[in-house]
C-alpha cells in the first residue's frame, strides 16, 4: 500500500493528519506501508516506489481537480497522460474533482478501480481547533465519513461496499446533524451533505485489494 499525502495548507494539513491513522490499521491487515510525502511526491518517485513495492492500494490526500493530482507545492505531478501509474491499482483519491476526468483516464490504463469526488471535497473546521485536526468537532464528521471508505478497503471490502458504508455513516451524521443545536453544527451539514453526493468510482465495482 501506497499513501501519498500532502501536508502544506489547512486543507492538507487536516488530512495529513488522519492518515497517522490509516497508517496503523493498515499495519494491522499486514499491509506493508509506503508513504510519499514532502519533496517525495513526485511522478518519478512514485513509479518507483510501485515498482519496489508493487502495491494494490494507492491512496492520496491532498489537492486535486478533474484531470490532475498535486504535489506539496500545488504543482501537478500526475495528470491524465500519465495516469497510467494506478495500472493493477485501487486507488482512493482524497481530494477535490479527480475522479471526473483523471479517474476514467486511469481505468482506461488499467487501473482496477478509482474512487474519489466529483467536485469540490470541503472540510468545515472549527478555527480555534486547526492545530490538532483529530480533536476538532466541526470537522470529525467530515474526516471520518471519507476515511472510511479508505478504512473498509483496507479491511477487504470491496469498492461499492466501502462506498456504501461511509454513505451510511454519512446519512446517521447528517440526521444528527440536523436536529443539533450546536452553532457550527450547520457548517459540518453542508460540508457531509456535499462531499457524500459527490462521492463515486471508476472501474470495477466488485474489485477489493487482497484479490
Amino acid at each position: 500500500m501506497i499513501i501519498i499525502r500532502a501536508n502544506h495548507d489547512t486543507p492538507t494539513y487536516y488530512l495529513y493528519e488522519v492518515t497517522k491513522q490509516i497508517y496503523k490499521e493498515a499495519e494491522t491487515y499486514g499491509f506493508k506501508v509506503a508513504i510519499l510525502e514532502g519533496k517525495d511526491i513526485n511522478k518519478d518517485a512514485l513509479r518507483k516506489r510501485i515498482k519496489t513495492h508493487k502495491p494494490k492500494l494507492i491512496s492520496f490526500n491532498g489537492h486535486g481537480s478533474d484531470s490532475s493530482m498535486f504535489d506539496n507545492n500545488s504543482k501537478e505531478f500526475i495528470n491524465d497522460n500519465s495516469a497510467d501509474v494506478f495500472q493493477d491499482t485501487i486507488v482512493y483519491a482524497l481530494a477535490c474533482s479527480c475522479l471526473n476526468s483523471l479517474g476514467k483516464a486511469a481505468v482506461k490504463k488499467g487501473c482496477n478501480a478509482f474512487v474519489g469526488y466529483r467536485g469540490n471535497f470541503w472540510i468545515a473546521r472549527n478555527h480555534k481547533s486547526e492545530c490538532t485536526p483529530i480533536r476538532d468537532f466541526v470537522a470529525k464528521p467530515i474526516l471520518d465519513a471519507s476515511s472510511l471508505v479508505l478504512k473498509e478497503l483496507i479491511r477487504g471490502k470491496s469498492v461499492n461496499d466501502a462506498i456504501t458504508k461511509s454513505h451510511e455513516f454519512a446519512s446517521k451524521e447528517i440526521l444528527k446533524l440536523i436536529y443539533s443545536k450546536e452553532p457550527l453544527a450547520i457548517a459540518t451539514l453542508h460540508a457531509l451533505s456535499n462531499n457524500d453526493s459527490l462521492l463515486d468510482y471508476e472501474g470495477n465495482g466488485d474489485a477489493k485489494v487482497n484479490e
